[in-house]
């Protein structure tokens, strides 16, 4: 029998992920409907016609894959996030019950954000914006200038895939480069031209401050008002991890205050409304958690989540896996099932 892969009907070019899992030989079904932009929390209803009797699952990003929902589905084996953020997926829970978790970090994603924190990084010291406007609205040279991005420093909050690609592509720069990750040993830093460093130190020195983490108990709300008060005066903030990683509220404050200015594409609400004031702050670029996106990443995606997941199912682990210390515990799950379920 072919192996069942429940697939969310939230997915961009879904039909593309459809026909990819069939022409592989697996059996496709596609979610619940939802409403469009809604969080969607599965019923027990939805979770027995759709789960139950599931190998695999690709993921909508708004909707919530619990423990419960994992814990009745006896047969999954593995589960896919078509993009870089899994927090929809309760990767813990996952992990207990050895099933692998694919995610999307394909080099057309990872190094796409990689080239919109620099791009971000030199626009802000430069003053980017502010000379934009000044042409648009009728006026012409903008004081003070800017600065060069040679000499700066720049604090990365998250050496994991994202931070190392950034390291790499400002090796050339000139410009010092700090990082704080628990997960980072400093050989693999000092070989990226890194140092690391506690957040206190990162946010007290840098002169922009890039947030590089996945969203997870440990870093929501990491940054707060007293993190932003240790920021130097004229200080630049990036954020293209998760809104939920930062207090938008004291961020604004802190802009109003002392902080030169912030990239933010990622918002604690999405889409963000339309009034929210961090759309339209004169010190603030803002962009639609896109700001990475690119069409060959697009391109890229559909194709990425079928072969994470159809690799699973043949046995053999997914190119991309959030929670790689689940491996022995998957194969295990995997041999009580009977072996993998497509062959």
């Amino acid at each position: 029998m072919a192996p069942k892969v429940v697939v969310s009907r939230q997915l961009s070019r879904v039909e593309e992920i459809v026909q990819g899992l069939a022409a592989r030989g697996c059996a496709p079904v596609l979610g619940p409907e939802s409403a469009s932009g809604a969080a969607h929390v599965f019923s027990r209803a939805e979770i027995g016609e759709y789960f139950a009797d599931a190998d695999a699952f690709i993921a909508g990003i708004r909707e919530r894959y619990s423990r419960d929902l994992l814990q009745a589905a006896p047969r999954l084996t593995v589960g896919c996030s078509t993009i870089i953020g899994t927090e929809n997926i309760d990767v813990d829970a996952a992990t207990d019950l050895g099933i692998v978790i694919g995610f999307g970090a394909t080099p057309e994603n990872v190094l796409g954000v990689a080239e919109a924190v620099v791009m971000l990084a030199a626009a802000l010291i430069k003053r980017l914006p502010h000379k934009w406007a000044a042409m648009r609205e009728g006026g012409y040279r903008i004081s003070p200038a800017g600065h060069m991005v040679r000499g700066s420093t720049i604090g990365m909050i998250g050496l994991g895939n994202v931070g190392q690609a950034v390291a790499r592509r400002l090796a050339g720069w000139e410009c010092r480069l700090i990082a704080t990750d628990p997960y980072v040993s400093k050989d693999v830093a000092t070989e990226l031209g890194v140092e690391l460093v506690d957040l206190e130190t990162l946010l007290g020195c840098s002169d922009v401050v890039s947030i590089q983490v996945v969203l997870t108990g440990e870093t929501r709300h990491l940054l707060g008002a007293k993190e932003f008060a240790l920021m130097k005066p004229g200080a630049y903030l990036i954020n293209t991890s998760r809104g939920g990683v930062l207090d938008e509220d004291a961020l604004i404050k802190a802009l109003d205050d002392h902080l030169g200015g912030a990239a933010l594409d990622v918002w604690r609400e999405e889409p963000c409304p339309p009034g929210h004031p961090l759309r339209t702050h004169p010190r603030v670029i803002a962009t639609a958690h896109n700001v990475a996106h690119s069409e060959e990443l697009y391109a890229r995606l559909p194709g990425a989540a079928v072969e994470n997941v159809t690799r699973a199912l043949r046995g053999q682990e997914p190119l991309y896996v959030r929670n790689p210390a689940v491996i022995p515990r998957w194969r295990e799950r995997l041999a009580r099932l009977g072996g993998p379920p497509l062959r």
